[in-house]
């Protein structure tokens, strides 16, 4: 792969990072309990800069 190719990669994965963080912020107690999540613990990964994993 490219150097440009890598770089779109990245960008790719950042948005994707984002909007499943935006997306765990938009599910109910009821939904994130089937995913073994808490509000708290989601809250705390919507809250993750955008370069951290």
């Amino acid at each position: 792969m490219t150097t440009i190719g890598f770089l779109i990669d990245g960008l790719v994965r950042i948005q994707e990072r984002a909007r499943g963080r935006r997306l765990l912020l938009e599910m109910d107690a009821r939904l994130l309990k089937d995913i073994g999540l808490t509000e708290a613990i989601a809250e705390a990964e919507a809250a993750k800069p955008w370069w951290r994993h």
